[in-house]
This record gives C-alpha cells, structure tokens and sequence, in this order.
C-alpha cells in the first residue's frame, strides 16, 4: 500500500507544483497552440506533458530508491524496461511535436517505445483463456503480443483525443480502474500479488496522481494542452502497467472504446476517399459552442452527431463517463469471475 500512496502523492505534487511555472514559461516562449473546439478560437500553451512525463517517471524512481537503499530489494527488470519504454514514448512524442510526423510514420514510431519491454521478456506468456484454458504463448508473447499491443494502446490513447480533459480524463478512468482490480484481486484470489503485479500498480498509481492533477489545468476551459509529449507516454504507462501486472484480459476491456474510435478513424478515411470529399480534421463550432460534425467517425463525433447541439464540455463528460462504466463494469465481471476460473489471467 506505501507503493500506492507515494507514487500516487509524489506524481500529483510534481505536476501540481510545477504547472503554473510552466504554464508561464510557454507562454513567454510562444510556445501555443489553437483551442480549437471554441468559437473565439483562443491560443493556450502546449507542450505541456513534459511534466506529467516527469512526474511519473520520477515517482518511479523514487520507489526504486526506496526499495534499494533502504528494504535493500533487487529491482524487477521487468520496472526498469517500463521506466525506458514510457521515456522513449515521451521522445518520440516531443519530436513528434516538434516535426509533425506523417500518419503513417506516427502509428509506426511507437514501436520502438516497446524494444525495452521486449528485450527483457516483459510478462507472462501463458495466458487463460475462457472455454479453452491455459495457453504458452512462449517467445510469440515478448516478440510479438507486446509490441503489438504497446503499440496499439500508444497509438489509440494519442488519436482518442483533441478536446481539453479528454486525454487525460480517459487516463484518470483507466489507470484508477487497474489499481481497483489488483487492491481487491488478492481477496478473490486468496494469494498476495507477484513482484509484477505490485510494480505494474505502483506504475498505474503514478499515472493516476499525475493525470488527476494534469486534469485540473487541462480540463474546460483548459489553461493547458498536453501535446504529443504528453498523450504517448500516458499510452506507453499505460500499456506498460497492464503487460507488467499480466491485465491481459482487462486491457481488452478498457481499450474497447478506443478500437471502436480506430475503426471509426479507418470507416472516415474510407468514406473520404470513395466519396471525393475534403477531410475535415476537428468539429465546426457554433457561436453558442455546440459542436457540428461530418458524420459518426471517430467517438468525440458520435455524441455530437447523435444528440446534436452538445459543446465540448459535455461532449468529454459523456465520453469519460462511458468509459468509466466500461472499465468498472469489466472490474467487477473479472473479479466475480474468478471462482469460475475466467476472471484472472
């Protein structure tokens, strides 16, 4: 539970400290980008995830330095090769930021933020499956299913998002529901959690802290846009916490939302093409603030689309919570699925 707690504390005082300094330093550099889901357009700094970057990395490495020092613990490698991974992601998305990546090239980077995660064998590879049961994936898990999903959740948490607290609204939701699932899993279980399983929410615990307090700055009206250097290492955190703690299965569940906003993406980019029309990249905005799309294809579109008249507040409100009944809902199915034997993987 001490894990839990300074992680938790640590990454929520960082980001909570530093954001009005920072806040200031982007605005003195210029560094702003366009608000562009309000009608009078207003320019905010941007950038800023650097911060939430540092807060969980640092509330990190202050565990690991208690661990060392004072309980005199060897380090799990499997933290260490986490620690790398959610630091690569945060330099491909600064230089993302930076250069502004063609999509292509955007969905292929976050692949290397994975190396570290495969090379030291991250996870487990036997995985249970409901109705067919215990399967060892072998070498196929660190070589492929890692990457692959690393990839996928890095890439879908950066497209799941543009409108302010969103990003890190979803984030919130998901990195809380995992620290749920492995608080209460021992009692289902009867057995206390693995090294893995109390490193990967220590990790969920400092994406928790740091995204609540990111939150506050980024949620509407936001006073702050995290950019790229922000949203991949929420993904890569993110991704790193459910590989680590063997959440195989509860990913499925709280990325959902997120696969149905990348089919929605690919259903658009279908749509565009066959019917000669012009990409539009963010929703038109009314002068009462109400929101106007082209169509259901992407899920910060559906709302708008199916309700019509809702502005960006509201919009973000309905989008996380729908993902917080997800992701409670698949919590409370998987633990009451485990004397059944499908609930834990």
């Amino acid at each position: 539970m001490l894990n839990i707690i300074l992680a938790f504390a640590l990454s929520s005082l960082v980001v909570i400290g530093a954001m009005p300094t920072i806040i200031k330093m982007l605005e003195e550099k210029k560094m702003c980008g366009i608000d562009v889901h309000k009608p009078e357009k207003p320019e905010v700094p941007k950038g800023a995830g650097f911060i939430l970057l540092f807060a969980i990395v640092g509330s990190l490495l202050f565990w690991i330095g208690i661990t060392t020092f004072q309980a005199q613990q060897v380090v799990n490698p499997g933290l260490l090769a986490a620690l790398v991974s959610i630091l690569m992601a945060g330099m491909i998305g600064l230089l993302d930021d930076n250069f502004d990546f063609r999509n292509r090239t955007k969905v292929l980077l976050p692949l290397i933020a994975s190396i570290p995660m495969m090379a030291m064998q991250v996870g487990v590879s036997k995985m249970t499956i409901p109705f067919i049961g215990t399967l060892d994936l072998g070498l196929v898990y660190p070589l492929i299913i890692v990457p692959l999903m690393m990839t996928f959740i890095i890439d879908s948490t950066n497209m799941y998002g543009g409108m302010n607290g969103l990003e890190v609204g979803l984030a919130v939701v998901n990195s809380s529901a995992i620290v749920v699932f492995m608080l209460l899993s021992p009692s289902f279980t009867g057995v206390p959690l693995n090294q893995g399983q109390t490193d990967a929410v220590t990790i969920a615990a400092a994406l928790l802290g740091g995204s609540i307090a990111f939150y506050i700055y980024n949620r509407y009206p936001a006073k702050v846009l995290p950019g790229d250097v922000g949203r991949l290492p929420l993904g890569a955190t993110m991704a790193a916490a459910l590989i680590l703690g063997n959440m195989d299965r509860l990913a499925v569940f709280l990325y959902i939302t997120f696969m149905v906003n990348f089919l929605m993406y690919l259903g658009y980019r279908i749509y565009v093409k066959r019917k000669n029309s012009e990409w539009a990249k963010f929703a038109d905005v009314q002068e009462d603030g109400s929101l106007e799309v082209v169509g259901p294809f992407t899920m910060y579109w559906l709302f708008p689309w199916l309700l019509g008249g809702i502005d960006e507040k509201k919009n973000v409100i309905i989008l996380i919570t729908l993902q917080a009944i997800i992701a409670y809902s698949a919590v409370v199915l998987l633990l009451v699925g485990i004397p059944l034997g499908i609930g834990w993987i």
